[in-house]
C-alpha cells in the first residue's frame, strides 16, 4: 500500500462515523426493532459481512448480568439504546466485568432522566472533535513513517504503522482499565 492509499484510507473516516443522537428512536421499541436498529446503524463495524454486530442473546445477557435495567412490557426505551451503544464500544476492548462496572457507574444515577441523552451529546460533540485530531494525527504519523523508513517496502511501513497503532490502543486499553479500577474501588468503597 502506497502512502496516497493509506492517506485515502485514513480520509475515509466512515468508521468513525457515530450514530447521531437524533437518530436514537425516540419511543420504545421490541427486542426485533432494537436489532434492526443497532445492526444497521453499526454496519461499519463489522469485519465479515456476515457477521452481527448485536444478538438476541447478547441483549438477553447484558440484562441478565445487569449491564443495562430490564425492559418494560418487552420494550426497550431510548435509554437501553444509548446504553447498548456505548456497550458495543466498551466490549472491543475491555472485559465484560469492566463494562459492567462502567455501565453500572453511568445508568445508576443516569438512566430514567434526560441527563443520559445529555451526555451521550456531549460524548458525540467530543468526539467529533478528536476524530478530527485522529485524522490529522494518523495522516502525520503514515507520512513520517514513508518519509524517515524509505528503505522499507510498503509492507514493512504497513507493518510499523500496525504496531505503533497497537501500542496506542494499548496504552489507552490500559488507562481505561486503570480508571475503571477506580471506579470499582469507588463503588465497593461507597456500599461499605
Amino acid at each position: 500500500m502506497q502512502l496516497e492509499e493509506l492517506l485515502d484510507f485514513l480520509n475515509n473516516s466512515q468508521f468513525l462515523n457515530q450514530i447521531e443522537n437524533s437518530k436514537v428512536p425516540n419511543i420504545n421499541l421490541y427486542m426485533d426493532q432494537v436489532l434492526s436498529f443497532m445492526n444497521e446503524n453499526l454496519e461499519h463495524y463489522k469485519q465479515n459481512p456476515k457477521d452481527k454486530i448485536l444478538t438476541k442473546s447478547m441483549i438477553n445477557n447484558y440484562v441478565k448480568n445487569e449491564l443495562i435495567p430490564k425492559p418494560e412490557n418487552k420494550k426497550y426505551f431510548p435509554q437501553h439504546i444509548i446504553s447498548l451503544i456505548y456497550i458495543f464500544y466498551l466490549k472491543q476492548i475491555l472485559s465484560l466485568e469492566d463494562v459492567k462496572t462502567i455501565m453500572n457507574q453511568y445508568e445508576k444515577d443516569n438512566f430514567k432522566n434526560e441527563s443520559i441523552s445529555n451526555l451521550y451529546q456531549a460524548f458525540l460533540l467530543s468526539e467529533q472533535n478528536e476524530v478530527t485530531k485522529l485524522e490529522k494525527d494518523l495522516e502525520e504519523l503514515a507520512k513520517n513513517l514513508y518519509d524517515k523508513f524509505q528503505d522499507f517496502d510498503e509492507d514493512e511501513i504497513i507493518f510499523l504503522f500496525i504496531m505503533l497503532l497497537s501500542s496506542r490502543a494499548n496504552t489507552y486499553k490500559s488507562i481505561i482499565e486503570k480508571l475503571t479500577n477506580h471506579l470499582s474501588n469507588d463503588k465497593n468503597t461507597n456500599s461499605k
